[in-house]
């Protein structure tokens, strides 16, 4: 259950065998499924796409794209948007710790750029206030992620009502951060181990500190759209506290400190691309297919030798990228070391973790992702107080195309949720695509099926 694949799942209706996603921010090759902005597209519509995983690469459209944060490059369509996705990767390099934070001037020269595309003055003043406060309770940083939201809808606002697409889609991540970090701080009565009451004063109300956040978000969406359309709000899964009998007290995240260095003892060639994705993976990209297997055979054969002895890291490929994860540490443990037999340049003693490793997270993993997750639909003609049971990420699509009015394919077997408008059950409700034509598509695609996974569905209306 990662998000990266389970999002796919929800933008092309389809499962994850037929779509093919396996990391974050893959190869857009690798992808073999269209999304529902593609669509969209497709059927002659204007589209404004916002965070949504699995953008990568923009592409100029009636509308606009702005990829999800852990894009490879800051590009976006129009490229007048690029200052904010610059501050939205900048983010996610800030939390690697791989980057340092912008000078006075730096800040000030892209502060004016932020407030030309549509940020407000009260979200620049918010900033502010965390900074300041900051400066007194240093703890107080976990807060800095919920403004990153805010500061995008600021900007997707000021885009939606000057384009006016005719599907919009946009994303946060902030709820799921503060639940993988801050889960036990604020319900430890799952865990094992006990939340300390000094991690509960310093944290246990960012979770609720974040759904806050969500609320006020919402608001916001339902304030900005007309008659004419509808608001969905959709989880690609959910949430649940993390207890695992061989990490008792969590997670600890090892972060590189420069993953460069690594790849230098390896002394990898032809390294063409490498991007911090979610902490503390990167992908290395690498378009030789044999150097790539050279490689990944090192990171494969890499050990952790410490309190316990293992493998120190994960290699997956995917197209031209590595994605490498270091494995996380079930307890503190400062004597370990690692080691890189048949790297060429690799010392044979092997390497202190503090040499390689930050293993400065606030706190160790507490969450992790659960199979049921939330869709909302709301907006004129929307039955209110409907609950609409048996449902899957699957649905997701088919119920977009059809409020849209596009053809739903064969190629997805969810089903159009339209007891959620006119009460009634139906597998489709709306005209198929030509069979032949979804077929034609599918037999490119591998046969092996997963299910998805559920959600449950809440229609209401003003």
């Amino acid at each position: 259950m990662d998000p990266w694949v389970t999002w796919v799942t929800v933008h092309t209706g389809v499962e994850r065998a037929v779509h093919g996603a396996t990391i974050l921010e893959q190869d857009a090759s690798t992808i073999k499924a269209a999304r529902t902005w593609d669509y969209a597209l497709d059927a002659g519509k204007s589209v404004g796409v916002f965070g949504s995983i699995s953008a990568y690469p923009p592409r100029a459209v009636p509308g606009f794209m702005v990829p999800g944060s852990f894009a490879p490059s800051s590009a976006t369509f129009p490229r007048s948007l690029e200052p904010l996705q610059e501050l939205n990767r900048t983010q996610v390099q800030l939390h690697h710790r791989n980057r340092r934070g912008l000078s006075v001037p730096g800040i000030l020269s892209q502060g004016i750029d932020l407030l030309k595309l549509g940020v407000r003055p009260s979200s620049c003043a918010a900033v502010a206030a965390q900074l300041a406060r900051e400066l007194v309770q240093p703890h107080q940083r976990w807060r800095r992620v919920a403004l990153q939201p805010l500061i995008n809808l600021d900007v997707f606002e000021a885009l939606y009502r000057r384009t006016r697409p005719d599907y919009a889609t946009w994303h946060t991540n902030h709820a799921a951060h503060y639940m993988h970090h801050y889960w036990r701080a604020m319900d430890d009565s799952k865990f094992p181990s006990r939340s300390s009451e000094e991690e509960r004063r310093k944290y246990g109300g960012a979770v609720e500190h974040g759904y806050r956040i969500c609320d006020l978000l919402l608001g916001r969406f339902m304030a900005l759209i007309d008659d004419d359309t509808i608001l969905v709000v959709a989880s690609s899964m959910g949430q649940q506290p993390f207890v695992s009998g061989a990490y008792p007290e969590g997670k600890i995240v090892a972060r590189f400190k420069d993953i460069a260095s690594v790849l230098r003892l390896m002394r990898a060639r032809g390294v063409t691309e490498l991007v911090p994705v979610m902490l503390p993976q990167w992908n290395v990209r690498l378009p030789d297919a044999d150097e790539r297997a050279r490689v990944k055979a090192l990171w494969e054969n890499a050990g952790f030798v410490g309190k316990v002895s293992r493998s120190a890291f994960k290699a997956v490929e995917t197209g031209d990228i590595l994605t490498v994860t270091p494995v996380c540490l079930a307890q503190p443990d400062p004597d370990a070391r690692y080691f890189f037999p048949g790297a060429p340049d690799a010392r044979p003693e092997g390497y202190p973790i503090h040499e390689l490793f930050a293993l400065d997270a606030p706190s160790p993993k507490q969450g992790m992702h659960h199979p049921t997750g939330l869709l909302m639909l709301w907006g004129k003609g929307i039955r209110a107080g409907v609950e609409i049971a048996d449902t899957t990420t699957l649905d997701i699509a088919p119920t977009l195309l059809s409020l849209l009015g596009i053809p739903v394919p064969d190629i997805m077997t969810g089903r159009v949720l339209s007891e959620a408008w006119d009460g009634g059950r139906s597998r489709r409700s709306v005209q198929q695509a030509p069979p032949e034509l979804a077929r034609a598509v599918a037999e490119n695609l591998l046969r092996l099926r997963q299910i998805a996974p559920g959600s449950r569905v809440l229609a209401e209306r003003p």
